[in-house]
């Protein structure tokens, strides 16, 4: 098990019941964590300029708020992350990870699970195969 002070690697049976369905377990790489870091910053580079529009628009509309930049933005270097590797139904090498900005539970042998949370928490899957994202999840209310 990979572990340090702020990732964890986590067994198959701790993914999402969702992913499992048609997954297979896998072996964690150590090549798999520069793909994973690579495309989640690009995930976030995406995430963090579409609420650049909409931190403007809401600012126009509501000058008085209090709201912050930092309360709506992604910054990966201050969180915790939880991965999970497995092969998809496609035998394509999968990664799906969990993040939060600070620790919670037994994070480091348990998946973290919240609703809500804001920007503090959120996940997003890697297909490394094909070098696509899917399910880019921010744990917001709606």
């Amino acid at each position: 098990m990979f572990i340090d002070s702020k990732y964890a690697l986590l067994p198959f049976s701790e993914l999402p019941v969702s992913y499992r369905a048609e997954a297979a377990p896998r072996q964690f790489d150590k090549t798999d964590f520069e793909a994973a870091e690579k495309l989640l910053e690009k995930a976030v580079a995406v995430f963090n300029e579409k609420r650049t529009e909409d931190f403007v628009t809401f600012m126009t509309e509501n000058p008085a708020s209090a709201w912050a930049q930092t309360d709506l933005f992604i910054e990966l270097e201050r969180y915790y992350r939880q991965y999970f590797s497995y092969f998809n139904e496609k035998g394509d090498r999968c990664l799906w990870i969990n993040l939060f900005c600070r620790p919670v539970g037994d994070w480091k042998t348990r998946r973290i699970y919240v609703e809500g949370g804001g920007v503090c928490f959120f996940s997003a899957g890697f297909n490394l195969d094909t070098g696509k994202r899917f399910d880019f999840i921010v744990n917001e209310k709606k």
